[in-house]
């Protein structure tokens, strides 16, 4: 039993990442439209049970869950943390919608590890297993320590942050001094160079294949963040690791994790 692993949508726009087995489908996140998510999953197909892992309450993430979740009976998993948060910005089915805490739990045949990563709202990463394979996801971060790089070391495949370029940022006039410091500090967004700090040490525990996510529209280029990963892999000696771009609008290929 293998796990599929595709991005539907990813940044400012709103996100959501397919996992699935045969029996179980999990969306992390839904903030991209709905029709478009339902079209992606008769493409890629949807096992008997479907849920939702909310990371955290910002809208770009769970702005069209409760939609989503009614017309396609789907239950929704928060942890206790954000659960107020998320209650707030929709109208929910509180029979489906489901807290957790640090705990690993089972949503059908698949196992659910959270951990906290720093964002400026209560906000957790997963790791995803089922059949003795992993994929890992961390976006919405400031930094990436040792907790997050030591549950992530784990994976078959990684879904990380790879937000902005510090230069761009820095140099953008219509983001006030406020808005710059909160991207750059450690309840943040992950950075082109710390992502690919993160990935270099991940790709030396194993990890074999990486999906730069959540990039900004604003203050970096796919081209870019791709660049600086691979950069990094090379002055590191690294060979043999895939690096792709997640894009919003736009899925990525669909990796089968075997």
């Amino acid at each position: 039993m293998g796990l599929k692993v595709c991005s539907l949508n990813s940044g400012s726009t709103g996100n959501c990442i397919y996992i699935s087995t045969p029996k179980t489908t999990l969306l992390i996140d839904e903030g991209a439209p709905v029709t478009r998510v339902e079209k992606c999953l008769k493409l890629l197909g949807r096992g008997e049970e479907l849920a939702v892992l909310i990371t955290h309450s910002h809208v770009d993430h769970i702005g069209n869950i409760p939609i989503f979740a009614r017309r396609n009976f789907a239950s929704v998993y928060c942890h206790h943390l954000s659960a107020e948060a998320v209650k707030k910005k929709g109208q929910y089915d509180f029979g489906r919608l489901i807290e957790f805490s640090d705990e690993s739990f089972l949503v059908g045949d698949i196992m659910v590890e959270p951990f906290r990563v720093s964002h400026d709202v209560p906000c957790v990463g997963f790791v995803i297993s089922a059949g003795g394979l992993r994929v890992g996801l961390a976006t919405d971060l400031g930094y990436a320590g040792g907790k997050v790089i030591g549950a992530l070391s784990r994976c078959n495949l990684v879904i990380i942050e790879s937000n902005h370029d510090v230069g761009l940022l820095k140099a953008n006039k219509e983001y006030s001094p406020w808005l710059k410091s909160r991207i750059l500090s450690d309840s943040g967004h992950l950075s082109n160079d710390a992502c690919a700090e993160a990935v270099v040490k991940l790709a030396r525990a194993g990890v074999k294949q990486f999906i730069l996510a959540h990039l900004s529209r604003e203050n970096n280029y796919p081209e870019l963040a791709l660049e600086t990963t691979n950069k990094a892999l090379r002055s590191a000696n690294i060979s043999g690791v895939g690096v792709e771009v997640a894009y919003p609008y736009n899925m990525t290929g669909l990796y089968e994790v075997m």
